[in-house]
């Protein structure tokens, strides 16, 4: 009997904990059954967005959605952002998923994969109108053309697919006291000259608050930081897109940088890249003391008690840090400042201000392959991303519409996004470990604990060695995407052959061949470029493979058809953009 006890004793404690959450399964479960009745079809929706107002505007659209739709019911799970990464992971790899989630909380590389695997691609839609747009001037033009950024980054390289719909435009900015900043250095506005700048926040730095302790020019934490990056340190990568911009399409991918760095073409000592490291050395001592172990609320904290003149902020924060503001302080947005054309050190970098491509792709959904009505929640994407109801939305919660020719707030005005401007062209994020290695020696970078050249060369020879291995994983990954597009093919084929088997200019038909042409053949003669390009160490031409040569040209007009002349050597691309 006493070893009953003392058996019983022991497992107590987890007894108790399993109980507890059954009995929390099972009620959540029962009070959900219960509200929602038997001829209901269910949409859930998962998402980490817990500011203010956000929830229930969505549970308002969700209402107009229902009065069209009277048989479906939408519900939404709103999850901290802290622990959303693992929630999302743990239902994805579970199968129990909502149908829609939010994309994003997870490494670049690991979401790809999750893409690839658990989510639907939506290019069927994308690439036809939005009925929502029925009356507006969007009416007749494809579901993508009618976003601010032609759903760039709804469109996923790897998959080759459009694989999630935004809801909304972002930006950053810089909110500050302006009468701090007047008080400290007689200036009305934040000057947008880097130099100017740099020289206002020595003046700043040097001044004491009443308390005694020395004001603080930027309010930062490590969160902030991410927005100084993207804003002021990221774009002097720019100059280097000439040298790694491999396929002259514009954009220097992961892929294309690494083999840029194996094939000698650049390293951590092009100017481009010492340059985005140095302003950060430049900024960093006007952020707080110890800035990248501060959180989030402890930065705005001294923005409240009027301690520190600025910080970076995002749409999301500005009608917050607005209310804290009233009544104590003039405040005011600008943007991030920019190096002169004739800067001694960063001129040639910024041919001009840093662009925002990625700002329309904020509040982003994907369908889940476990939905069981999928139609519906695309359809239920499609109503929030009409003109009109994408107006409504954004007005609900204060952030800018993602769509073309939805009004956008006038308080939200100075958040409009840069799309025609410098972009960053250094991704190191090839794999799994090249990721984690650049953020730990970009943190020791940050707080001076590894110089400028200690951190060029340590990464450089980890990015060279182990990147090769998240690289071979890369091309894996890619060739586990053309299976799924040979599927593609096959079904468009098919397709084509019984809805019209004798016309061959037939809408049905020019789908299969730019499928075949422009997916598949394009993806195999791209991975064995990289390939290729990897193993000899050399730059290959990334030819497009729908050039024809002088023999394919012969041959065909030997056979009695009809060609226009091709040049043999185009314009390289690899037709991995919508």
């Amino acid at each position: 009997m006493k070893r009953l006890f003392d058996n019983v004793g022991k497992w107590f404690p987890f007894l108790l904990i399993a109980a507890v959450f059954a009995w929390a399964s099972i009620s959540i479960f029962t009070r959900r059954a219960e509200s929602i009745p038997a001829d209901k079809k269910v949409i859930r929706l998962g998402h980490w967005q817990l500011e203010p107002g956000i929830r229930a505007a969505i549970d308002q659209m969700a209402a107009e959605y229902e009065k069209l739709h009277p048989d479906v019911r939408i519900i939404q799970d709103a999850i901290p952002d802290q622990s959303y990464a693992q929630w999302l992971t743990t239902q994805l790899i579970g199968g129990t998923a909502p149908d829609l989630v939010e994309a994003g909380q997870l490494p670049s590389n690991l979401l790809t994969t999750f893409y690839l695997r658990y989510f639907l691609p939506v290019t069927a839609v994308a690439t036809k109108p939005n009925p929502y747009n029925v009356g507006t001037d969007l009416e007749n033009v494809p579901l993508f053309q009618t976003f601010r950024d032609g759903m760039r980054s709804s469109f996923i390289d790897e998959a080759q697919q459009f694989m999630k719909v935004p809801l909304s435009a972002v930006g950053t900015r810089i909110f500050y006291n302006k009468d701090l900043l007047k008080k400290l250095t007689g200036l009305d506005e934040l000057p947008m000259d880097y130099r100017m700048f740099l020289k206002a926040c020595e003046t700043i730095s040097k001044q004491k608050a009443p308390d005694g302790s020395y004001y603080v020019p930027i309010a930062g934490s490590a969160y902030h930081l991410g927005m100084w990056d993207g804003g002021l340190f990221q774009p002097a990568t720019y100059m280097s897109l000439d040298d790694t911009d491999l396929n002259a399409d514009g954009f220097t991918s992961k892929e294309e940088l690494f083999l840029s760095f194996m094939t000698g073409k650049v390293d951590m000592t092009h100017p481009a890249y010492r340059g985005r490291l140095r302003i950060l050395g430049d900024l960093s001592p006007f952020f707080p003391s110890g800035y990248t172990g501060l959180n989030r609320d402890d930065a705005v904290m001294l923005i409240a008690k009027q301690k520190a003149v600025m910080v970076s902020i995002g749409t999301w924060d500005a009608s917050s840090l607005f209310e804290q503001a009233n009544g104590k302080f003039a405040a005011g947005f600008s943007d991030f400042p920019t190096p002169s054309a004739n800067d001694p050190e960063y001129g040639k970098l910024f041919p001009g201000r840093r662009s925002e491509p990625a700002a329309t792709g904020d509040l982003p959904f994907a369908v889940t392959r476990t939905s069981k009505h999928p139609e519906i929640a695309i359809d239920f994407l499609l109503f929030l991303t009409g003109q009109k109801t994408n107006e409504k939305f954004n007005k609900l919660i204060g952030w800018i519409p993602a769509v073309r020719g939805a009004h956008t707030d006038e308080s939200l005005k100075a958040f409009e996004p840069h799309y025609i401007a410098v972009y960053s062209t250094f991704d190191p994020n090839i794999g799994a470990e090249t990721p984690v290695r650049w953020n730990q020696l970009f943190a020791l970078f940050q707080v001076g604990q590894i110089s400028l050249e200690d951190f060029s060369r340590e990464f450089e020879t980890f990015y060279r060695s182990e990147g090769r291995r998240d690289f071979e994983e890369f091309i894996r990954e890619m060739r586990r995407g053309l299976l799924r597009d040979e599927q593609l093919a096959v079904q468009l084929r098919v397709s084509a052959m019984h809805t019209s088997p004798d016309d061959l200019l037939a809408p049905a038909w020019v789908r299969y061949r730019k499928a075949v042409l422009g997916r598949v053949l394009g993806q195999h003669t791209y991975v064995r470029m990289l390939e290729l390009t990897a193993k000899e160490g050399k730059t290959r031409l990334f030819r497009d493979p729908n050039t024809y040569s002088t023999t394919a040209r012969t041959n065909i007009r030997n056979r009695g058809l009809s060609v226009t002349p091709v040049s043999t050597v185009t314009s390289p691309r690899t037709n991995r953009q919508p």
